[in-house]
């Protein structure tokens, strides 16, 4: 929501504390900058802003709404910035026109992500301004979803596009084996889920593998091995086609991503199976290098 931009008149006006009250009207311009956000393991989030300095001009910077504890505006240095706060929901701050080339506007969210049965969440409204949000998330988090989508982060911190969406991450989730033997070869099947999970069925005649899942509305992430199972794939949850994401690919493994709508067999049918895999490697290596370029523009990692 963008403010209405208001006149405001001020003579005489000397900062001579480091913080000072104001009403909640819209001051100078909008800020430059990038928000940048670290979630602990307890739900705390650490939010810095790095506000891009303006020597002719005040800068109006948008806080979060909530509790925000451990506050400070800062150089780059650690000293401490004069600046002021304009009250209203969400808090505003106010940096008059400076030389520096950033001024960190630093703060906590106490407990603003929750845990439900393992599985934590963050509905997420930043401030209004922000196009581009860069998100660190707790050690032993490489996997996180949102809008329902699943992306593999690995060992780096994401950036995301865009204000309002829900987040879910688990904190080092486990991984359920589940042991297909074909002929005189094993292969193991990776179930990542809070969901309870049932048993499994390999058809190759089918070119089908299925398992139950108890729990509705769970994030499912499947890690499949490529020559039991070949994509793409076709998904579905009680004999009901649903929606998948096939975001990661190791080389050996990709790693299929759903969130059924309800209880019951999920069954995913591929394309080839064990032993028809060699006969078309190459083809499939091409074609599986196309669909991972789908999640490019959505989120970006580093």
């Amino acid at each position: 929501m963008k403010r209405i931009l208001c006149i405001l008149i001020i003579s005489g006006l000397i900062f001579s504390t480091t913080q000072v009250f104001g009403q909640q009207l819209a001051v100078g311009q909008h800020a430059l900058e990038d928000l940048k956000i670290r979630i602990y393991e307890n739900g705390t989030a650490s939010v810095v802003h790095e506000v891009k300095g303006d020597k002719t001009k005040p800068v109006q910077v948008e806080m979060f709404n909530g509790s925000l504890t451990n506050f400070s505006v800062v150089d780059q240095d650690g000293n401490s910035v004069q600046y002021s706060t304009l009250s209203g929901s969400p808090m505003s701050v106010l940096i008059m026109p400076t030389d520096r080339n950033v001024t960190y506007i630093k703060y906590d969210l106490p407990n603003i992500v929750s845990n439900k049965d393992g599985v934590w969440e963050w509905n997420y409204h930043g401030p209004s301004d922000i196009t581009f949000t860069d998100f660190y998330f707790p050690k032993g988090v490489d996997v996180i979803w949102v809008y329902d989508e699943p992306a593999y982060l690995g060992e780096k911190g994401s950036r995301i596009h865009g204000n309002g969406f829900p987040i879910h991450y688990v904190i080092n989730e486990s991984v359920s084996i589940q042991n297909v033997q074909w002929q005189d070869k094993g292969f193991g099947v990776g179930i990542r889920t809070a969901s309870g999970l049932g048993n499994y069925v390999f058809d190759q005649s089918q070119k089908t593998y299925a398992f139950d899942v108890t729990k509705p509305n769970s994030f499912v992430t499947i890690i499949m091995p490529q020559e039991l199972l070949w994509g793409p794939y076709d998904i579905t949850i009680n004999g009901n086609k649903t929606l998948h994401t096939q975001y990661h690919n190791n080389g050996t493994h990709v790693w299929i991503g759903i969130r059924p709508a309800s209880s019951g067999t999920v069954q995913i049918t591929g394309t080839t199976v064990v032993p028809e895999f060699p006969l078309i490697m190459p083809l499939a290596i091409a074609i599986s290098a196309v669909v991972l370029l789908r999640f490019t523009n959505r989120f970006s990692f580093h």
